[in-house]
């Protein structure tokens, strides 16, 4: 496929957003991430785990069809015809998210699943690699040690017992970071694919080829994990309409998500978006300490401390 540089879509007409709007539409993918994130944790003592993760793509289409009809409709945005290499970039996208889920699964299915799920958090660093080898695109020194910071911050929150780094260290050999090490790989490439779809529709106005982008990958997952779905785990479209005011509701928030994502990915480097992204953690914390009623770890409060102190550096540096 060919390989766009890495720079921002530029269109002529009237939707073409600032640079710095990638900062408030991270912010707002990464809470909307942490709510359906929260909704599928409900959902897991209803729902097997593939039908629980197929929700967010089966609900989140018309989502993402209702933005592109707004934008076409009510603004006069001229949406793109995705072509050849836009398509292969849409599809290198869908694969590696649901890839990445389903590493993070064999992870947690691991003996010592902690360590996967830690390693799975290598993705931004490894988005940053695969962004530079694959486009070009390398982020500066100061945007460099941010990420590192940030990185070693959630991956110390997700390490279990006294001695976090020890038990890192000494789980690299296991099969759960291998898991995890290609579930981080997995949504690494996925991000830089999404990024790749939109540069990809030249020309276009970032907002009409974010959404198309979007459409394109959510019909490509909606129908990929269906068809397995009904192959594998027929009972579960049953299950799902059992219980579709809470399936909607997290598919619906992780549709907005996905909208916010796919448009900060065509203002900025995924390296950037993705630390930035990280703020999830926060929310996610918040959410359970009120909906859950679980009290924040002194380990969780000091990693939120390291990580902000890394995301500052990404943002000063980007």
């Amino acid at each position: 496929m060919a390989l766009p540089q890495d720079r921002p879509v530029r269109g002529g007409g009237q939707l073409t957003p600032p640079d710095w709007l990638w900062i408030p539409l991270t912010v707002g993918a990464a809470s909307f991430q942490a709510a359906r994130t929260a909704a599928q944790k409900w959902l897991s003592g209803r729902l097997s785990t593939a039908a629980a993760t197929y929700v967010r793509y089966l609900f989140a289409l018309p989502v993402a069809a209702a933005y592109a009809a707004v934008l076409a409709f009510g603004f006069g945005a001229e949406l793109p015809a995705p072509g050849p290499a836009a398509l292969a970039w849409a599809c290198t996208g869908a694969i590696g998210q649901i890839g990445g889920t389903f590493f993070l699964l064999k992870a947690l299915e691991a003996r010592n699943f902690a360590v996967g799920v830690a390693y799975s958090k290598t993705d931004v660093v490894q988005a940053a690699l695969f962004e530079a080898l694959v486009m070009g695109a390398a982020v500066t020194w100061g945007a460099a040690a941010g990420i590192a910071i940030a990185t070693f911050a959630v991956m110390l929150m997700s390490a279990r017992g006294e001695r976090p780094l020890r038990s890192l260290l000494e789980g690299l050999g296991e099969r759960s970071a291998l898991f995890g090490l290609l579930s981080g790989a997995s949504l690494a490439l996925s991000g830089v694919a999404v990024r790749g779809t939109v540069l990809a529709m030249e020309g276009a106005d970032i907002a009409a080829a974010s959404a198309v982008a979007l459409l394109v990958v959510l019909s490509l997952q909606t129908v990929a994990m269906g068809a397995w779905l009904l192959a594998r785990e027929p009972g579960a479209f049953g299950a799902i309409a059992g219980a579709w005011r809470a399936s909607a509701f997290a598919g619906i928030v992780g549709g907005l998500g996905s909208l916010c994502w796919f448009f900060a990915l065509g203002l900025q480097q995924v390296a950037y978006v993705r630390t930035l992204g990280l703020v999830e953690i926060l929310a996610t914390v918040a959410l359970s300490r009120f909906l859950f009623r679980e009290e924040p770890k002194r380990r969780e409060l000091i990693g939120i401390a390291i990580l902000l102190a890394g995301i500052a550096l990404v943002l000063n540096a980007g």
